[in-house]
């Protein structure tokens, strides 16, 4: 009896427990839509983008301003010195903003903002969301939000095939104590001036050559190709028995559609290019890319930045070809002028770089820092023959003369033996005179009624 006396009491004090944090719940977040703000479909029901000449977004630790320049078709990040901001990206973001819908809304007292991360920057740094500012002319605030906790869901407009979608808090300040639900991350909505930035950067294409110049002299290099459907290039200012080792660098894909991390305000380049290799490339365009590479560590990690400076010599007209048919010059004369107008629009662009430091990966510039010691093989030269040891008798030539032709008389001797050929003179012997071959002996023809001559065996 005792014991079930013991559970009952449990029981009764898990319950009493449940029921004072479910008490506190509801004073902390009260769902019932009758409260504060008239719910609305819209989260901006009256938010006009065009309105819209600055954008800053803020939480406790960073901040970024993307200001809409004059013509309104271009912006600029404030923190990043006016360097140009992404349009796409800030008018997805403002679209974004005039579509949301509502999901829910909830009372929320100001007691419970913190935890649900609504809080404004400057009030302490923990349950600060992120603020985002709509300003227009004059400076004058449009909206202001506050993005709070993210929340996931089971379902819901956001959901995938994988977790049930992520819904936000938001607070709006001018409602009050009303706290919005919706089902959206605004992912784009962060306060790093660099994810702003207008990331389009140079293209080089259809390298022909590149010159390396260090700080050390010695170590730099030079390489080419002469023809643009060569795959690998060549030392053009190799030394005798050098060549390019194609292996150890990678030179016809090099600066092909790179892109950057951040960029260095102006007043600042200085002193991240310090110690910076120098390059220079040339494409088949005609166009020159003089360019700067630095590595900096710092904070034990290391960081690599680019600084580029771009020319071009581009054709002004198409050479004249002789007995060139109209229709062909007319097709070839349109050809000619579409790629000056690409080639003049693509310089325009990459002009629009210069001045300004970029940090890259290590990727995009490791080749610029390899050193000529790495990247030249020596060619193996073909080794002559061993000269004879200093005094050895050389083997000269037989000499060659024509053999005798015997007698046709059967009864004549033998022919005289030939001389014994001469011993084999030394290097340092002046030339020999080879002996003249022994003259037939003469003899009258045998007495056809002679006996004949008979041959004795040995």
């Amino acid at each position: 009896m005792k014991k079930i006396i013991i559970l009952l009491v449990v029981l009764g004090a898990l319950i009493g427990a449940a029921v004072i944090y479910q008490n506190q719940q509801n004073a902390v977040m009260n769902t019932a839509v009758t409260r504060g703000v008239k719910s609305r479909e819209r989260l901006l029901p009256d938010f006009e983008v065009t309105a819209v000449k600055k954008l800053r977004i803020r939480d406790a630790s960073s901040e970024a301003t993307i200001i809409v320049n004059e013509d309104g078709k271009s912006a600029r990040v404030a923190e990043r010195g006016g360097y140009a901001a992404s349009v796409d990206r800030i008018n997805s973001a403002l679209s974004e903003l005039y579509e949301q819908r509502v999901a829910n809304k909830q009372q929320v007292g100001k007691g419970a903002w913190a935890e649900i991360k609504v809080l404004p920057p400057g009030e302490g740094t923990e349950g600060v969301g992120t603020q985002i500012e709509l300003i227009g002319e004059g400076d004058k605030i449009i909206k202001s939000l506050i993005l709070g906790e993210s929340i996931s869901i089971a379902g819901g407009r956001s959901s995938t095939a994988f977790d049930g979608g992520t819904q936000r808090f938001v607070r709006i300040p001018d409602d009050g104590e009303t706290i919005w639900v919706v089902s959206n991350s605004f992912f784009d909505l962060e306060p790093k001036p660099e994810s702003w930035l207008d990331k389009s950067f140079i293209d080089v294409k259809d390298i022909k050559e590149i010159t390396v110049t260090p700080a050390q002299a010695e170590e730099g290099w030079k390489a080419g190709r002469s023809e643009v459907t060569e795959t690998e290039f060549k030392l053009l200012d190799a030394k005798s028995g050098e060549g390019l080792d194609n292996t150890k660098v990678t030179l016809g894909s090099l600066l092909s559609a790179p892109t950057f991390n951040d960029v260095v305000a102006t007043d600042k380049v200085a002193e991240v290019m310090k110690d910076a290799v120098k390059a220079k490339i040339v494409t088949f365009d005609g166009f020159t890319y003089n360019l700067s590479a630095a590595k900096q560590s710092k904070g034990g990690s290391d960081r690599y930045y680019l600084t580029v400076d771009v020319s071009a010599d581009i054709p002004k007209a198409r050479p004249a070809v002789k007995d060139e048919k109209e229709e062909d010059k007319k097709k070839a004369d349109e050809a000619f002028a579409s790629k000056k107008k690409s080639l003049e629009e693509k310089l325009a662009k990459e002009q629009k770089f210069a001045g300004w430091a970029f940090e890259v990966s290590e990727y995009t510039v490791n080749n610029f820092f390899k050193k000529r010691s790495e990247i030249v093989k020596v060619e193996a030269k073909a080794e002559p023959a061993p000269a004879p040891p200093t005094g050895a008798a050389a083997s000269p030539t037989a000499p060659s003369f024509s053999m005798p032709t015997p007698g046709a008389a059967p009864a004549s001797p033998p022919a005289a033996p030939l001389a014994p050929a001469p011993s084999a003179p030394s290097v340092s012997t002046p030339p020999i005179e080879l002996p003249t071959a022994p003259k037939t002996e003469i003899k009258p023809e045998a007495d056809p009624n002679a006996a004949p001559v008979v041959e004795q065996k040995k």
